[in-house]
């Protein structure tokens, strides 16, 4: 991770201003309750000893599967104990295997050194629970803090799930002006301060949700000065901050600091996942930040999803157990270093064939490279096009609110070896030539 800034230093030193948490739950969020039936049979999932005569759980002789093994890609073999087969095939905690959730707290106070936990002193506890993996993540966040109506502020482009979703809860989203160094904290600012004036029948946002590492679909990593700026923008409207941070280990090089590092009073929700660094397969991810809204996501997929996968979880253990924190954070390297590679590769040929027609930015990590296809005002044409050409595109449509048309593609280099990519953009770039002289023919853009 970067060393500390300046900024980042004083802000640390602030004193802590408590998110009015209560007022931000949704009336869902407010009026969710235990599950009564998982909160019997918690006993038994965590080991108690007691005769169980009350949960429905299903009787191991008849199941199919007793042994489970697999090998990884350094040659070592994992196999899962009786019991752990046992657990795979029941129910368990909504929150998350205990070993799991603790060697993932180990990892933060390395990685992430979350002020409540390093304040002693802190009002408002740390907390850490496994999830379904990213999009589950969002979604339950979404279900314990909006209500119909509501608005979400978020970047310029974003995550096209995330767009979907909030039509699921009958939300809007609110695009804030976005350059390589995120949200712009003036424009943020100038938002929140009109709302009452310019919104006069609805509630000022409440929730941000952002993607500052390795943003899909743009690649953009925010500067650290500008994650001050906005934090400092969001405690004085008292909103609570969602951090999707699906590339963070993507980033090449150093590792850029974390929203939830410099949250100094308990307001970001980060939202991690094993789908790009283990297994996207396996549906698995973690969310951590104050205990108050944990608690709230816990209760909420207790009612919906029950748990996480237990045997996604019991394997990621393993792999976790035996790597270490070391192994791991050396893994990371390694894994972001063959994106680079790749990202190097379509840049070259990008450079090669789409001089002249398109502009980018070389992106500090992720998957993606953002295009500006230069005199085309929607780029859908140019996806479907290059779809029956035999190249599959995004069109950045995709990645605003309300889906509008816009100039821009997203270019994945995460699958396609050098031959795909240098064959793929050749052929992209003769429909976009194709394209411009039949808007040239008919007098149009």
């Amino acid at each position: 991770m970067s060393s500390k800034s300046n900024a980042v230093e004083d802000h640390l030193q602030s004193a802590v201003h408590l998110p009015n948490y209560w007022e931000i739950l949704s009336k869902a969020g407010k009026r969710i309750t235990d599950n009564k039936l998982r909160s019997a049979g918690k006993q038994y999932l965590t080991g108690g000893k007691s005769i169980m005569l009350s949960g429905g759980l299903p009787n191991q002789k008849p199941l199919p599967i007793k042994k489970i093994q697999f090998t990884m890609s350094d040659g070592h073999e994992i196999s899962l104990s009786d019991k752990e087969v046992a657990h795979a095939n029941s129910y368990g905690l909504s929150e998350g295997i205990t070993e799991l959730r603790d060697w993932l707290l180990g990892l933060h106070k390395l990685e992430h050194k979350p002020p409540q936990l390093t304040r002693k002193d802190h009002p408002e506890p740390f907390a850490l629970t496994i999830t379904n993996g990213i999009t589950d993540g969002i979604r339950t966040c979404f279900h314990i803090l909006l209500d119909e109506g509501d608005s979400v502020l978020m970047e310029r482009e974003t995550y096209s799930n995330t767009l979907t979703l909030l039509q699921l809860f009958a939300a809007s989203p609110v695009a804030v002006n976005t350059d390589e160094d995120g949200i712009n904290a003036k424009d943020l600012e100038a938002i929140m301060s009109s709302w009452p004036e310019v919104h006069p029948h609805s509630k000022r946002p409440r929730v941000m949700y952002i993607t500052p590492a390795c943003s899909n679909p743009t690649g953009y990593t925010w500067s650290e000065q500008n994650m001050v700026n906005v934090y400092k923008v969001c405690r004085k409207y008292d909103v609570i901050i969602i951090e999707d941070s699906a590339y963070y280990f993507l980033q090449f090089g150093e590792r850029q600091r974390t929203f939830q590092s410099i949250d100094v009073d308990g307001r970001v929700i980060r939202l991690d996942t094993f789908s790009k660094t283990i297994g996207a397969g396996y549906r698995l991810g973690w969310i951590s930040g104050p205990s108050t809204l944990t608690d709230r996501y816990v209760l909420s997929m207790s009612q919906y999803t029950a748990h996480p996968c237990v045997l996604s979880q019991i394997m990621i253990n393993h792999i976790l157990q035996y790597w270490g924190y070391e192994t791991f954070n050396k893994q990371m390297i390694y894994t972001s270093e063959i994106y680079r590679n790749n990202a190097e590769i379509l840049a070259s040929a990008l450079d090669k064939y789409l001089t002249g027609l398109a502009t980018w930015s070389f992106p500090r990590g992720g998957m993606f490279m953002w295009l500006k296809i230069n005199d085309i005002a929607d780029t859908s044409v140019i996806m479907r096009e290059a779809s029956q050409a035999g190249v599959s595109l995004i069109s950045g449509d995709f990645f605003v609110p309300e889906f509008k048309p816009t100039c821009y593609i997203r270019l994945s280099f995460s699958m396609a070896d050098m031959e795909d990519i240098e064959q793929g953009i050749k052929i992209f770039a003769d429909v976009i030539k194709a394209k411009k002289k039949e808007c040239l023919c008919n007098g149009t853009q």
